[in-house]
C-alpha cells in the first residue's frame, strides 16, 4: 500500500493504472533508463532519419501558420454580397446605397467603412484607427535633458582636439570609475 502511493504520475501512466493526458499521451512512448534514444548514441542514419522527420513536423506547423495568413487575406479580399452588407454593423443608409450604387466593394473595405461610422459617431478608438492608418499619425516627441556638466564638455573638448591633432592616449593608470562627490 505504502509503495503504491510513492509511484510517481509517471510510473501509474506506464504501468497502465492512469490515463494520460495533455503531454503526458507521449510518456509511454519513453524508454527510462535507456540511452538508445540518445541521437548521439544511436546509428548516424538513424539520428538522420529521426531528425529529418522533426524538421518535417516543425515545417508543417509553419505551413499551418503561412495559410492561417492566407486564409485571412482571401477572406479580406472577397467581394462583400448583399447579404454580408445587410448583417454588418454599416448604418443602414449606407448600406442600402452601396447597395443600390452597385459598387463592388471588399471585406476589408467594408471593415474601413464601419470604422469610418463608428469615429463619426464619436467612438475615440475608431478616430484613432482611422487617422493613423490614413497616415496623419501625430508624432511623439521625446524631451532629451542634458546630464552633462561643464568640466564634462570641457574633458570632451580637450579630448576632442587631442584626437583630431593625431595625439595617441595612452591609460597610464586605471583607476576604476569616477566616484560622485
Amino acid at each position: 500500500m505504502d509503495q503504491e502511493k510513492e509511484k510517481t504520475e509517471y510510473q501509474k501512466i506506464i504501468d497502465g493504472e492512469q490515463e494520460p493526458t495533455g503531454s503526458q499521451k507521449g510518456w509511454p512512448n519513453l524508454k527510462r533508463g535507456q540511452t538508445e534514444y540518445n541521437l548521439k548514441n544511436i546509428d548516424p542514419e538513424k539520428a538522420a532519419e529521426i531528425r529529418r522527420k522533426g524538421a518535417e513536423a516543425v515545417n508543417a506547423l509553419k505551413g499551418e501558420k503561412r495559410t492561417a495568413r492566407e486564409a485571412l487575406e482571401n477572406i479580406l479580399t472577397l467581394k462583400v454580397t448583399d447579404k454580408i452588407l445587410s448583417n454588418s454593423d454599416l448604418e443602414p443608409e449606407l448600406a442600402d446605397r452601396l447597395k443600390r450604387s452597385g459598387i463592388n466593394i471588399t471585406v476589408y473595405d467594408l471593415l474601413q467603412l464601419v470604422a469610418v461610422g463608428r469615429a463619426a459617431g464619436g467612438n475615440m478608438k475608431a478616430y484613432e484607427l482611422i487617422r493613423d492608418t490614413y497616415g496623419d499619425m501625430p508624432v511623439k516627441q521625446l524631451e532629451i535633458t542634458d546630464a552633462t556638466t561643464e568640466q564634462d564638455r570641457e574633458l570632451m573638448r580637450q579630448l576632442s582636439k587631442r584626437l583630431e591633432s593625431g595625439e595617441h592616449l595612452e591609460i597610464v593608470k586605471d583607476i576604476g570609475p569616477a566616484e560622485d562627490k
